[in-house]
């Protein structure tokens, strides 16, 4: 039998979990694994938080470093979030010769390398399943399941509370009702920028990117989030067969590594286009095995708290140094790719007014594959242009000459279309 002597620095919301979890299922996990959890240590800036879940209070401390420092302790559990001191604490622990779990995409996507690099220094494992996807092993898969293939796409719904409030907007509610519902559930926080502004996941395609395809990023990726998507532009991409979802995508070719996040049509076949609510979902394909699609929970206390259980359960019975190695890599400019486009403009209601469009359109090399107008007697007139794919540089120098003429109303809305 294995024994895991865990020192646990965070019990917020899945660091309790967690503790929930041991407690209640120490004895199935030894049963079924050969393997004992226990808490060791507990460090949190609130005691009565520890008491409230049943720690004892002499293996409390409201100081990370007593954790570290603890001899008995053989597996620091980092559950804080954010860059400090969650960045100070992996370190430290690497040092100390312990290994490390953590759920924190944000300290990996910043400093990842350099942790990586300490661990295989210091010959301690990092395990971070949670960091990705919620309950999804998509770290393990990457890792050790695809670890002989040649990965060359990775297209992902990496976060829960825009895709909770996309679910809502596609069957009619705006976007503000949604996303208050989505702060009620716990999906959003107080402040959603970091959600709805697509930076959470794009984070998190830069930690997948760099396992997937053994890159040293550090080049941020393109990044949109879904704050202009409208009920209206969910209604009119349904007509035309699609979905709209916030993906992440990673691809690789000979010519480097393209990486976005950003609002994307997809089509209803596609299994991406019916995954809703919180869920996550990742659809990855190598070169041998084709494609891998996974879903589940993205978000909620004890689903991620039980993959960060699961990686403990991985240490007690891990018998090699994982060894990471990251090469530097060629990205690709955004500008550079390619895609069909879905853009709705509102349009001035008087003749001639689509010709000047269609005319900008064509001289930036874009052309027309469909065009949906609905019959209205307003000063002006939503119209959807579906084009054949063109590059986005170009799509981007159109927009910007549409957006200059009085016939056409501010911030007309791009989409990009994914061929899945």
């Amino acid at each position: 039998m294995a024994n895991v002597n865990i020192g646990l620095i965070g019990l917020g919301n899945i660091g309790s979990g967690v503790v929930e979890i041991i407690q209640s299922n120490v004895d199935l996990i030894e049963k079924r694994t050969g393997v004992r959890i226990s808490i060791a240590a507990a460090c949190s800036r609130s005691k009565d938080k520890a008491l409230a879940l049943g720690i004892d209070p002499k293996i409390h401390t409201t100081d990370y470093r007593q954790v570290i420092a603890n001899p008995q302790v053989n597996v620091v559990v980092e559950l804080v979030g954010g860059y400090e001191p969650a960045r100070t604490i992996i370190l430290e622990a690497i040092k100390a010769k312990k290994h490390v779990i953590t759920a924190n995409k944000a300290v990996l996507a910043r400093h990842g390398y350099e942790i990586f690099e300490q661990a295989t220094k210091n010959g301690v494992n990092v395990l971070f399943e949670a960091s990705v996807g919620g309950c999804i092993p998509i770290i393990r898969t990457i890792e050790e399941s695809y670890s002989s293939d040649n990965i060359e796409s990775i297209y992902g719904i990496l976060n829960g509370t825009t895709n909770y409030i996309l679910t809502r907007m596609s069957e009619g509610m705006p976007y503000e009702e949604a996303l208050k519902k989505a702060q009620a559930l716990g999906f959003a926080e107080a402040d959603p920028s970091f959600d709805v502004e697509g930076k959470d996941a794009s984070q998190k395609l830069s930690i997948l990117a760099s396992l997937a395809f053994d890159a040293r990023i550090e080049t941020e990726a393109y990044t949109e989030g879904i704050t202009r998507i409208t009920a209206q532009d969910l209604a009119y991409a349904s007509e035309l067969g699609y979905a709209i979802k916030l993906l992440a995508i990673a691809c690789k070719d000979r010519d480097g590594i393209g990486l976005h996040t950003h609002p994307t049509l997809v089509p209803k076949s596609s299994v991406l286009a019916n995954v809703s609510n919180e869920f996550n979902a990742i659809l990855l394909k190598g070169r041998n095995t084709g494609e891998l699609f996974l879903s589940g929970k993205g978000a909620g206390k004890l689903p991620t708290a039980t993959v960060v259980v699961t990686d403990i359960i991985e240490m007690g019975s891990r018998t090699r140094i994982t060894q990471r190695r990251f090469e530097k890599v060629t990205i690709k400019p955004f500008a550079k790719s390619k895609s069909r486009f879905f853009l709705r403009l509102d349009l001035a209601n008087k003749p001639g007014v689509l010709a000047k469009i269609t005319r900008i359109l064509g001289e930036n090399n874009i052309s027309i594959a469909a065009f949906n107008q609905k019959e209205d007697a307003g000063d002006f007139v939503p119209v959807v242009i579906i084009t054949h794919q063109a590059l986005e540089g170009e799509m981007e120098k159109a927009l910007s000459e549409c957006g200059k003429l009085d016939i056409v109303k501010p911030e007309p809305v791009l989409i990009r279309i994914a061929d899945l």
